[in-house]
């Protein structure tokens, strides 16, 4: 009886990675089917989740929602639906705000960990500043409209372009100084 030979190691790999492999591929496969065509309700449905607090990635996880992808590519091709998510975030930050007062008074949002807290409340912060720049950002832009530097001349200078300032001023008179109390007398 002659036995079969055994296929060496470098075979063997090989054939099990290719069973892995479309083991690999058929659990990436998507067992639902997400919304690809954009409604009002589903629009509508986004943008209460996003202002709710929700994330896109939480969002778009849910089998009733559509994909991250498909969301983008809506962006990209509609600038209203952009708009219209991107005042789900102002509203989102709002909401963070909310939560970060809930958090700081111990609320249903606190963890109870001081150290965990004070992370939590310091990431709402910055992500509701983020989102919401009016209200919760933390500097004021201001826009410059006129770059010229304004100087002010005597009249002397008139005619070369520049804006003059014409400020009478007269000689001082000694007789005009004051004298004031226990400070000595300025030589005349």
């Amino acid at each position: 009886m002659a036995k079969e030979p055994k296929p060496n190691g470098a075979i063997a790999l090989s054939v099990n990675a290719k069973a892995a492999g479309k083991d690999m591929q058929v659990k990436a496969k998507r067992k639902r089917k997400q919304p690809y065509r954009r409604t009002e309700k589903l629009t509508e449905e986004i943008w209460a989740r996003l202002a709710a607090g929700y994330s896109l990635i939480e969002i778009c996880e849910d089998e009733k929602m559509p994909a991250r992808v498909t969301l983008n590519k809506w962006m990209a091709a509609d600038p209203d639906f952009e708009k219209f998510i991107d005042d789900a975030y102002k509203w989102k930050a709002r909401y963070f705000g909310e939560a970060i007062e809930n958090v700081a008074s111990g609320g249903s949002l606190s963890t109870g960990d001081i150290r965990r807290d004070e992370l939590k409340v310091k990431a709402l912060m910055w992500l509701a500043g983020k989102y919401n720049r009016k209200v919760f950002g933390d500097a004021v832009q201001h826009e410059v409209t006129d770059t010229r530097p304004v100087i002010n001349l005597p009249a002397q200078f008139a005619g070369f372009g520049l804006p003059v300032i014409d400020v009478p001023h007269s000689p001082v008179d000694q007789s005009e100084q004051v004298q004031l109390p226990n400070t000595p007398a300025l030589p005349v």
